[in-house]
Protein backbone atom coordinates (compact mmCIF):
# COMPACT_ATOMS: atom_id res chain seq x y z
CA UNK A 1 0.00 0.00 0.00
CA UNK A 2 1.74 3.30 -1.01
CA UNK A 3 1.75 5.63 2.13
CA UNK A 4 0.07 9.08 2.14
CA UNK A 5 0.84 11.49 -0.19
CA UNK A 6 -0.19 14.99 -0.47
CA UNK A 7 -0.16 17.56 -3.05
CA UNK A 8 -0.92 21.72 -3.37
CA UNK A 9 -2.56 23.15 -6.34
CA UNK A 10 -2.70 26.82 -6.95
CA UNK A 11 -5.37 29.30 -8.23
CA UNK A 12 -4.63 32.59 -9.10
CA UNK A 13 -7.49 34.31 -9.57
CA UNK A 14 -8.76 37.75 -10.78
CA UNK A 15 -10.96 38.41 -7.37
CA UNK A 16 -9.14 35.86 -4.82
CA UNK A 17 -6.13 33.21 -5.21
CA UNK A 18 -6.20 30.18 -3.49
CA UNK A 19 -3.80 27.50 -2.12
CA UNK A 20 -5.20 24.30 -1.41
CA UNK A 21 -3.46 21.30 0.24
CA UNK A 22 -4.68 17.96 -1.36
CA UNK A 23 -4.75 14.41 -0.11
CA UNK A 24 -3.72 11.66 -3.11
CA UNK A 25 -5.38 10.26 -4.83
CA UNK A 26 -9.01 11.68 -4.09
CA UNK A 27 -7.66 15.28 -3.96
CA UNK A 28 -9.79 15.99 -1.38
CA UNK A 29 -9.42 19.34 0.35
CA UNK A 30 -6.77 19.07 3.43
CA UNK A 31 -6.46 22.68 3.79
CA UNK A 32 -7.42 25.71 2.18
CA UNK A 33 -5.24 29.48 2.45
CA UNK A 34 -7.40 32.30 0.26
CA UNK A 35 -6.21 36.01 0.05
CA UNK A 36 -7.23 38.96 -1.99
CA UNK A 37 -5.48 38.58 -5.24
CA UNK A 38 -3.19 41.96 -4.50
CA UNK A 39 -4.40 44.80 -7.27
CA UNK A 40 -2.35 48.35 -7.93
CA UNK A 41 -4.84 50.96 -8.78
CA UNK A 42 -4.29 53.91 -10.57
CA UNK A 43 -7.42 55.45 -12.41
CA UNK A 44 -8.82 53.51 -15.18
CA UNK A 45 -5.51 50.78 -14.83
CA UNK A 46 -5.65 47.96 -12.53
CA UNK A 47 -2.32 45.63 -12.14
CA UNK A 48 -1.89 43.10 -10.54
CA UNK A 49 0.88 43.45 -7.95
CA UNK A 50 3.68 40.57 -8.21
CA UNK A 51 6.19 41.10 -5.50
CA UNK A 52 3.14 40.91 -2.87
CA UNK A 53 1.22 37.89 -4.79
CA UNK A 54 4.87 36.22 -4.47
CA UNK A 55 4.57 37.24 -0.38
CA UNK A 56 1.17 35.50 -0.13
CA UNK A 57 2.10 32.54 -2.03
CA UNK A 58 5.10 31.92 0.29
CA UNK A 59 2.95 32.47 3.39
CA UNK A 60 0.08 29.90 2.17
CA UNK A 61 2.95 27.58 1.09
CA UNK A 62 4.52 27.93 4.58
CA UNK A 63 0.86 26.98 5.93
CA UNK A 64 0.82 24.23 3.73
CA UNK A 65 3.49 23.12 4.27
CA UNK A 66 3.29 23.02 8.39
CA UNK A 67 -0.14 20.97 7.79
CA UNK A 68 1.14 18.60 6.11
CA UNK A 69 3.95 17.77 9.24
CA UNK A 70 5.69 14.60 8.25
CA UNK A 71 2.97 13.63 4.90
CA UNK A 72 5.63 14.49 1.95
CA UNK A 73 4.41 17.01 -0.73
CA UNK A 74 4.53 15.17 -4.25
CA UNK A 75 3.88 18.17 -6.42
CA UNK A 76 2.27 21.84 -6.78
CA UNK A 77 0.01 22.58 -9.62
CA UNK A 78 -0.67 26.27 -10.73
CA UNK A 79 -3.62 27.53 -12.77
CA UNK A 80 -3.99 31.25 -13.44
CA UNK A 81 -6.21 33.60 -15.72
CA UNK A 82 -5.15 33.10 -19.10
CA UNK A 83 -3.75 36.80 -20.59
CA UNK A 84 -2.01 38.80 -17.60
CA UNK A 85 1.99 38.00 -17.94
CA UNK A 86 5.36 39.45 -16.53
CA UNK A 87 8.74 40.79 -17.88
CA UNK A 88 11.35 38.40 -16.04
CA UNK A 89 14.85 39.62 -17.25
CA UNK A 90 18.55 37.58 -17.56
CA UNK A 91 19.52 38.67 -14.44
CA UNK A 92 16.65 37.15 -12.36
CA UNK A 93 14.32 39.95 -11.83
CA UNK A 94 11.22 41.22 -12.75
CA UNK A 95 8.59 43.77 -13.58
CA UNK A 96 6.70 44.26 -10.14
CA UNK A 97 3.12 44.49 -11.89
CA UNK A 98 0.99 42.61 -14.33
CA UNK A 99 -1.18 44.52 -16.40
CA UNK A 100 -4.91 42.77 -15.02
CA UNK A 101 -6.37 40.70 -18.07
CA UNK A 102 -9.28 43.01 -18.21
CA UNK A 103 -7.66 46.48 -18.52
CA UNK A 104 -7.93 47.93 -21.27
CA UNK A 105 -4.55 49.40 -22.19
CA UNK A 106 -3.50 48.36 -25.50
CA UNK A 107 -6.57 48.68 -27.30
CA UNK A 108 -5.32 51.35 -30.15
CA UNK A 109 -3.40 48.66 -31.62
CA UNK A 110 -6.24 46.10 -31.82
CA UNK A 111 -8.28 48.92 -33.32
CA UNK A 112 -5.71 49.05 -36.10
CA UNK A 113 -5.52 45.21 -37.06
CA UNK A 114 -9.47 45.19 -37.50
CA UNK A 115 -9.23 48.96 -39.04
CA UNK A 116 -7.00 47.00 -41.52
CA UNK A 117 -8.36 43.54 -42.30
CA UNK A 118 -5.82 41.94 -40.58
CA UNK A 119 -7.23 40.59 -37.31
CA UNK A 120 -9.29 38.21 -39.95
CA UNK A 121 -6.05 36.74 -41.40
CA UNK A 122 -4.61 36.55 -37.63
CA UNK A 123 -7.74 34.84 -36.60
CA UNK A 124 -7.15 31.71 -38.79
CA UNK A 125 -3.64 31.17 -37.32
CA UNK A 126 -4.33 32.19 -33.86
CA UNK A 127 -7.44 31.31 -33.32
CA UNK A 128 -8.75 34.40 -31.50
CA UNK A 129 -9.69 37.29 -32.28
CA UNK A 130 -7.58 40.41 -31.63
CA UNK A 131 -8.87 42.24 -28.00
CA UNK A 132 -6.72 44.48 -25.51
CA UNK A 133 -7.01 41.50 -23.37
CA UNK A 134 -4.49 39.28 -25.14
CA UNK A 135 -0.90 39.18 -23.74
CA UNK A 136 0.43 40.79 -27.13
CA UNK A 137 -1.23 43.78 -26.67
CA UNK A 138 -0.26 44.54 -22.94
CA UNK A 139 3.46 44.01 -23.64
CA UNK A 140 3.06 46.41 -26.59
CA UNK A 141 1.81 48.83 -24.47
CA UNK A 142 4.57 48.18 -22.02
CA UNK A 143 7.20 48.86 -25.02
CA UNK A 144 5.97 51.76 -25.92
CA UNK A 145 5.87 52.98 -21.91
CA UNK A 146 9.06 52.39 -21.30
CA UNK A 147 9.31 48.76 -20.42
CA UNK A 148 12.57 47.22 -21.21
CA UNK A 149 11.57 44.30 -23.39
CA UNK A 150 15.29 43.43 -24.86
CA UNK A 151 16.33 40.38 -23.62
CA UNK A 152 13.34 39.93 -21.45
CA UNK A 153 11.01 36.94 -21.12
CA UNK A 154 7.66 37.11 -21.19
CA UNK A 155 5.58 34.67 -18.96
CA UNK A 156 1.78 34.19 -18.22
CA UNK A 157 0.89 34.67 -14.63
CA UNK A 158 1.02 30.94 -14.01
CA UNK A 159 3.88 30.28 -15.70
CA UNK A 160 5.62 33.14 -14.12
CA UNK A 161 4.21 30.99 -10.02
CA UNK A 162 5.91 28.12 -11.76
CA UNK A 163 9.60 30.13 -12.56
CA UNK A 164 9.32 31.63 -9.33
CA UNK A 165 9.16 28.55 -7.94
CA UNK A 166 11.38 26.14 -9.41
CA UNK A 167 13.45 28.69 -11.81
CA UNK A 168 12.24 27.45 -15.66
CA UNK A 169 11.00 29.98 -17.95
CA UNK A 170 8.34 28.10 -20.05
CA UNK A 171 4.67 28.36 -21.37
CA UNK A 172 1.75 26.22 -20.75
CA UNK A 173 0.30 25.41 -24.16
CA UNK A 174 -3.11 26.65 -23.01
CA UNK A 175 -1.90 29.87 -21.66
CA UNK A 176 0.14 30.55 -24.71
CA UNK A 177 -2.94 30.35 -26.30
CA UNK A 178 -4.18 33.53 -24.69
CA UNK A 179 -1.07 35.66 -25.94
CA UNK A 180 -2.11 35.97 -29.44
CA UNK A 181 1.39 35.18 -30.65
CA UNK A 182 0.82 31.22 -31.11
CA UNK A 183 -0.11 28.96 -33.80
CA UNK A 184 -3.34 27.51 -32.66
CA UNK A 185 -2.93 24.37 -35.12
CA UNK A 186 0.65 23.53 -35.04
CA UNK A 187 1.66 25.00 -31.79
CA UNK A 188 4.52 27.39 -33.20
CA UNK A 189 5.45 30.78 -32.54
CA UNK A 190 3.85 33.55 -35.67
CA UNK A 191 6.68 35.39 -36.47
CA UNK A 192 4.65 37.83 -39.26
CA UNK A 193 2.57 38.94 -35.70
CA UNK A 194 6.76 39.46 -34.05
CA UNK A 195 8.12 41.14 -37.70
CA UNK A 196 4.75 43.68 -37.28
CA UNK A 197 5.64 44.77 -34.39
CA UNK A 198 9.33 44.81 -34.30
CA UNK A 199 9.36 41.95 -31.66
CA UNK A 200 11.87 39.16 -31.19
CA UNK A 201 10.72 35.40 -31.13
CA UNK A 202 13.09 35.05 -27.95
CA UNK A 203 10.57 36.92 -25.52
CA UNK A 204 8.23 33.88 -25.70
CA UNK A 205 9.76 30.88 -24.08
CA UNK A 206 9.66 27.29 -25.20
CA UNK A 207 5.86 25.41 -24.49
CA UNK A 208 5.15 23.03 -21.94
CA UNK A 209 2.25 20.29 -21.84
CA UNK A 210 -0.13 21.12 -19.00
CA UNK A 211 0.23 19.50 -16.03
CA UNK A 212 3.70 18.19 -16.53
CA UNK A 213 6.33 18.56 -13.88
CA UNK A 214 9.01 21.63 -14.53
CA UNK A 215 11.24 20.16 -12.47
CA UNK A 216 11.55 20.56 -8.34
CA UNK A 217 11.01 23.53 -6.22
CA UNK A 218 14.42 25.98 -5.86
CA UNK A 219 16.28 24.97 -2.40
CA UNK A 220 15.70 28.91 -1.40
CA UNK A 221 11.73 28.70 -1.80
CA UNK A 222 12.06 24.64 -0.16
CA UNK A 223 14.08 26.75 2.68
CA UNK A 224 11.63 29.45 2.98
CA UNK A 225 8.36 27.47 2.77
CA UNK A 226 9.58 24.12 4.37
CA UNK A 227 8.36 22.01 0.99
CA UNK A 228 10.37 19.35 0.20
CA UNK A 229 13.06 19.70 -1.74
CA UNK A 230 12.10 17.09 -4.28
CA UNK A 231 8.11 18.63 -4.89
CA UNK A 232 7.82 18.39 -8.31
CA UNK A 233 6.53 21.91 -10.33
CA UNK A 234 3.74 21.38 -12.76
CA UNK A 235 1.46 24.26 -14.46
CA UNK A 236 -1.98 23.02 -15.34
CA UNK A 237 -2.45 26.31 -17.31
CA UNK A 238 -6.10 28.84 -17.91
CA UNK A 239 -7.92 28.16 -14.81
CA UNK A 240 -11.66 27.25 -16.92
CA UNK A 241 -9.46 24.46 -18.06
CA UNK A 242 -8.24 23.23 -15.28
CA UNK A 243 -11.86 23.31 -13.31
CA UNK A 244 -13.24 21.29 -16.17
CA UNK A 245 -11.19 18.73 -14.88
CA UNK A 246 -12.35 18.49 -11.29
CA UNK A 247 -15.57 18.17 -12.83
CA UNK A 248 -15.11 15.42 -15.11
CA UNK A 249 -16.40 17.47 -18.67
CA UNK A 250 -17.58 14.52 -21.19
CA UNK A 251 -15.87 16.36 -24.54
CA UNK A 252 -18.67 14.57 -26.71
CA UNK A 253 -21.64 15.86 -24.63
CA UNK A 254 -21.23 18.34 -21.85
CA UNK A 255 -20.18 21.89 -21.96
CA UNK A 256 -18.60 23.70 -19.45
CA UNK A 257 -19.89 26.95 -17.36
CA UNK A 258 -17.15 28.45 -15.10
CA UNK A 259 -18.35 30.87 -13.51
CA UNK A 260 -16.29 33.73 -11.06
CA UNK A 261 -15.73 37.52 -11.29
CA UNK A 262 -16.60 36.85 -14.75
CA UNK A 263 -17.98 34.10 -16.49
CA UNK A 264 -17.39 31.48 -19.70
CA UNK A 265 -18.56 29.06 -21.94
CA UNK A 266 -16.38 25.96 -22.69
CA UNK A 267 -16.49 23.13 -25.37
CA UNK A 268 -13.89 20.35 -26.16
CA UNK A 269 -13.05 20.10 -30.37
CA UNK A 270 -10.65 17.79 -32.01
CA UNK A 271 -10.56 20.45 -34.24
CA UNK A 272 -9.83 24.44 -33.79
CA UNK A 273 -12.89 26.27 -35.58
CA UNK A 274 -11.50 28.86 -37.80
CA UNK A 275 -14.06 29.71 -39.88
CA UNK A 276 -15.40 33.54 -40.63
CA UNK A 277 -18.43 33.35 -38.48
CA UNK A 278 -16.61 32.42 -35.13
CA UNK A 279 -14.57 35.03 -36.13
CA UNK A 280 -17.28 37.73 -36.24
CA UNK A 281 -18.72 35.82 -33.46
CA UNK A 282 -15.16 36.60 -31.31
CA UNK A 283 -14.93 32.97 -30.34
CA UNK A 284 -11.51 31.99 -29.07
CA UNK A 285 -9.62 28.90 -30.06
CA UNK A 286 -6.91 27.33 -28.03
CA UNK A 287 -5.10 24.37 -27.13
CA UNK A 288 -6.86 22.03 -23.75
CA UNK A 289 -4.91 21.04 -21.22
CA UNK A 290 -4.92 17.32 -22.14
CA UNK A 291 -6.17 14.62 -24.89
CA UNK A 292 -5.49 16.36 -27.43
CA UNK A 293 -8.23 18.84 -27.67
CA UNK A 294 -9.09 22.07 -28.81
CA UNK A 295 -10.74 24.83 -26.21
CA UNK A 296 -13.70 26.46 -27.71
CA UNK A 297 -14.08 29.05 -25.57
CA UNK A 298 -15.84 32.62 -25.07
CA UNK A 299 -16.21 34.62 -21.75
CA UNK A 300 -18.75 37.46 -20.32
CA UNK A 301 -16.30 40.14 -18.39
CA UNK A 302 -18.79 40.53 -15.95
CA UNK A 303 -21.19 37.76 -13.98
CA UNK A 304 -20.34 37.35 -10.51
CA UNK A 305 -19.03 40.70 -10.05
CA UNK A 306 -22.03 42.76 -12.22
CA UNK A 307 -24.31 41.19 -8.94
CA UNK A 308 -21.37 42.78 -6.65
CA UNK A 309 -22.32 45.41 -8.20
CA UNK A 310 -26.14 45.23 -7.85
CA UNK A 311 -25.67 44.56 -4.31
CA UNK A 312 -23.04 47.20 -3.35
CA UNK A 313 -25.43 49.81 -5.86
CA UNK A 314 -29.24 48.49 -3.21
CA UNK A 315 -27.01 48.61 -0.05
CA UNK A 316 -27.88 45.31 0.87
CA UNK A 317 -25.40 43.01 2.85
CA UNK A 318 -23.41 40.59 1.00
CA UNK A 319 -24.56 37.46 3.26
CA UNK A 320 -28.31 38.63 2.44
CA UNK A 321 -27.83 39.61 -1.15
CA UNK A 322 -25.87 36.12 -2.21
CA UNK A 323 -27.40 33.62 0.14
CA UNK A 324 -31.27 34.51 1.54
CA UNK A 325 -32.69 36.32 -1.56
CA UNK A 326 -31.41 33.85 -4.34
CA UNK A 327 -33.53 30.97 -2.71
CA UNK A 328 -36.55 33.23 -1.97
CA UNK A 329 -36.66 34.62 -5.72
CA UNK A 330 -36.14 30.86 -6.88
CA UNK A 331 -39.66 29.56 -4.89
CA UNK A 332 -41.32 33.47 -6.91
CA UNK A 333 -39.89 32.45 -10.10
CA UNK A 334 -40.97 28.78 -10.16
CA UNK A 335 -44.46 30.28 -8.85
CA UNK A 336 -44.55 33.03 -11.76
CA UNK A 337 -44.62 36.15 -9.89
CA UNK A 338 -41.90 37.82 -12.05
CA UNK A 339 -44.02 37.37 -15.58
CA UNK A 340 -44.95 40.69 -17.29
CA UNK A 341 -42.90 42.35 -14.40
CA UNK A 342 -39.50 41.68 -16.11
CA UNK A 343 -36.75 44.25 -16.14
CA UNK A 344 -34.10 44.20 -18.76
CA UNK A 345 -30.42 44.28 -17.59
CA UNK A 346 -27.88 44.48 -19.92
CA UNK A 347 -24.71 43.92 -17.62
CA UNK A 348 -21.74 45.61 -19.76
CA UNK A 349 -19.93 47.16 -16.60
CA UNK A 350 -16.72 45.84 -18.39
CA UNK A 351 -17.21 46.18 -21.86
CA UNK A 352 -19.32 43.08 -23.21
CA UNK A 353 -17.94 39.60 -24.37
CA UNK A 354 -18.86 37.53 -27.71
CA UNK A 355 -20.81 38.07 -30.14
CA UNK A 356 -20.51 41.42 -29.95
CA UNK A 357 -17.57 41.91 -28.11
CA UNK A 358 -16.45 45.70 -27.21
CA UNK A 359 -14.41 47.53 -24.77
CA UNK A 360 -16.77 50.43 -25.53
CA UNK A 361 -19.93 48.57 -24.72
CA UNK A 362 -22.07 49.89 -21.36
CA UNK A 363 -24.52 48.47 -19.37
CA UNK A 364 -28.26 49.00 -19.11
CA UNK A 365 -31.57 48.93 -16.95
CA UNK A 366 -34.68 49.30 -18.60
CA UNK A 367 -37.89 48.89 -18.06
CA UNK A 368 -38.72 50.41 -14.14
CA UNK A 369 -40.96 52.10 -12.71
CA UNK A 370 -42.32 54.07 -9.42
CA UNK A 371 -43.95 50.03 -8.40
CA UNK A 372 -40.55 48.64 -9.52
CA UNK A 373 -39.33 46.93 -6.39
CA UNK A 374 -36.13 45.76 -4.71
CA UNK A 375 -36.81 42.07 -5.37
CA UNK A 376 -37.69 42.76 -9.31
CA UNK A 377 -34.57 44.94 -9.63
CA UNK A 378 -32.60 41.30 -8.28
CA UNK A 379 -34.24 39.52 -10.20
CA UNK A 380 -34.08 41.71 -12.90
CA UNK A 381 -29.90 41.54 -12.86
CA UNK A 382 -29.77 37.33 -12.65
CA UNK A 383 -32.15 37.39 -15.67
CA UNK A 384 -29.99 39.63 -17.87
CA UNK A 385 -26.84 37.67 -16.74
CA UNK A 386 -28.89 34.52 -18.46
CA UNK A 387 -29.98 36.17 -21.15
CA UNK A 388 -26.52 36.76 -21.82
CA UNK A 389 -24.84 33.78 -21.66
CA UNK A 390 -28.05 32.38 -23.73
CA UNK A 391 -26.67 34.90 -26.18
CA UNK A 392 -23.35 33.71 -26.47
CA UNK A 393 -24.63 30.20 -25.84
CA UNK A 394 -26.69 30.58 -29.16
CA UNK A 395 -23.67 31.83 -31.31
CA UNK A 396 -21.14 28.87 -29.68
CA UNK A 397 -23.26 25.86 -30.38
CA UNK A 398 -26.26 27.27 -32.97
CA UNK A 399 -28.79 24.48 -33.98
CA UNK A 400 -26.17 21.74 -32.08
CA UNK A 401 -26.82 22.67 -28.43
CA UNK A 402 -25.74 20.43 -26.46
CA UNK A 403 -27.27 17.78 -23.49
CA UNK A 404 -26.02 18.95 -20.52
CA UNK A 405 -24.20 22.05 -19.42
CA UNK A 406 -21.60 21.84 -15.80
CA UNK A 407 -21.20 24.67 -13.88
CA UNK A 408 -18.60 25.46 -11.53
CA UNK A 409 -17.74 28.56 -9.42
CA UNK A 410 -19.85 30.58 -7.41
CA UNK A 411 -23.09 30.96 -9.03
CA UNK A 412 -23.75 27.39 -7.83
CA UNK A 413 -24.88 28.97 -4.23
CA UNK A 414 -27.93 30.52 -6.51
CA UNK A 415 -31.08 28.31 -7.19
CA UNK A 416 -32.75 30.92 -9.14
CA UNK A 417 -29.55 31.29 -10.95
CA UNK A 418 -29.27 27.82 -12.06
CA UNK A 419 -32.56 27.63 -12.88
CA UNK A 420 -32.53 30.64 -14.92
CA UNK A 421 -29.73 29.37 -16.84
CA UNK A 422 -31.21 26.08 -17.64
CA UNK A 423 -34.62 27.28 -18.63
CA UNK A 424 -32.77 29.95 -21.01
CA UNK A 425 -30.53 27.96 -22.53
CA UNK A 426 -33.14 24.92 -23.12
CA UNK A 427 -30.90 22.58 -21.45
CA UNK A 428 -30.06 20.26 -18.25
CA UNK A 429 -27.87 21.89 -16.02
CA UNK A 430 -25.61 20.67 -13.17
CA UNK A 431 -24.31 22.62 -10.24
CA UNK A 432 -21.27 20.57 -9.56
CA UNK A 433 -19.95 21.15 -6.01
CA UNK A 434 -16.16 21.22 -6.27
CA UNK A 435 -15.08 22.60 -3.22
CA UNK A 436 -12.18 25.14 -5.63
CA UNK A 437 -12.62 23.33 -8.37
CA UNK A 438 -9.77 25.15 -10.15
CA UNK A 439 -6.71 24.63 -7.38
CA UNK A 440 -8.31 21.04 -7.31
CA UNK A 441 -8.47 20.77 -11.00
CA UNK A 442 -4.90 21.85 -11.08
CA UNK A 443 -4.05 18.96 -8.75
CA UNK A 444 -5.97 16.12 -10.72
CA UNK A 445 -4.25 16.92 -13.80
CA UNK A 446 -0.88 16.89 -12.77
CA UNK A 447 -1.83 13.79 -10.57
CA UNK A 448 -2.99 12.30 -14.28
CA UNK A 449 -0.12 13.29 -15.98
CA UNK A 450 2.17 11.75 -14.08
CA UNK A 451 -0.11 8.15 -14.49
CA UNK A 452 -1.47 8.96 -10.90
CA UNK A 453 -4.92 7.13 -10.02
CA UNK A 454 -6.99 9.80 -9.75
CA UNK A 455 -10.71 9.76 -8.29
CA UNK A 456 -12.91 11.87 -8.89
CA UNK A 457 -16.43 12.66 -6.66
CA UNK A 458 -18.34 15.39 -6.07
CA UNK A 459 -22.16 15.99 -5.54
CA UNK A 460 -24.16 18.04 -7.68
CA UNK A 461 -27.90 19.62 -8.35
CA UNK A 462 -29.75 19.14 -11.27
CA UNK A 463 -31.64 21.50 -12.69
CA UNK A 464 -34.05 20.47 -15.77
CA UNK A 465 -35.52 23.07 -18.69
CA UNK A 466 -39.04 23.84 -18.52
CA UNK A 467 -40.28 23.86 -21.67
CA UNK A 468 -43.23 26.15 -21.19
CA UNK A 469 -41.16 28.40 -19.06
CA UNK A 470 -38.08 28.22 -22.21
CA UNK A 471 -40.37 29.23 -24.44
CA UNK A 472 -41.45 32.39 -22.86
CA UNK A 473 -37.54 33.46 -22.03
CA UNK A 474 -36.98 32.33 -25.76
CA UNK A 475 -39.69 35.62 -26.56
CA UNK A 476 -38.91 38.03 -23.87
CA UNK A 477 -34.64 37.50 -25.33
CA UNK A 478 -35.69 38.12 -28.74
CA UNK A 479 -38.15 40.48 -28.67
CA UNK A 480 -36.88 42.82 -25.66
CA UNK A 481 -33.37 41.69 -24.76
CA UNK A 482 -31.75 42.11 -28.43
CA UNK A 483 -33.87 45.11 -29.15
CA UNK A 484 -32.13 46.98 -26.30
CA UNK A 485 -29.14 45.73 -26.41
CA UNK A 486 -29.33 46.69 -30.43
CA UNK A 487 -30.14 50.15 -29.32
CA UNK A 488 -27.22 50.42 -26.87
CA UNK A 489 -25.21 49.20 -29.57
CA UNK A 490 -26.10 51.71 -31.83
CA UNK A 491 -24.83 54.60 -29.83
CA UNK A 492 -21.77 53.38 -28.70
CA UNK A 493 -18.50 54.40 -30.00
Amino acid sequence: MRSMEYAIGIDVGTTNSKVLLCRLPACDVVHLEKFATPKIEDGTYVDFDVHALKHELARALTACADVADMVPISFISVASVGESGVLVYPDGSHDGSSIAWFDTRGREYVDELHADGSAAVYYERMGIPAHSNYGLFKLLWMRDHGSQVAGATWLPLGDFVAWWLNGERAQDESLASRTFVMDVASGKTDTSILERYGLDASLFPHLVESGVSRGAVRPEIARRTGLPANCQVCVAGHDHMAGSIACDLDPDSEILNSTGTSEGILRLNREPVLTNGSFQARLSNGRYVRDGRFSYYASLPTAGFALEWVAEMMGIDQDTFFDVLPARMHRRYLADEFVGRELVFIPHLRGSGPPRRSVHAKGCLYGFSDTTTREDLFYGATLGLALELKNLYDHMLGNEGCRVAKVIGPSIKSPLWMQLKADALGVEVRACRVRESVARGAVMLAAQKAGREVVSEFESTVYTCNPERHSYLSELFSEHYRAVEEVIAAIEP
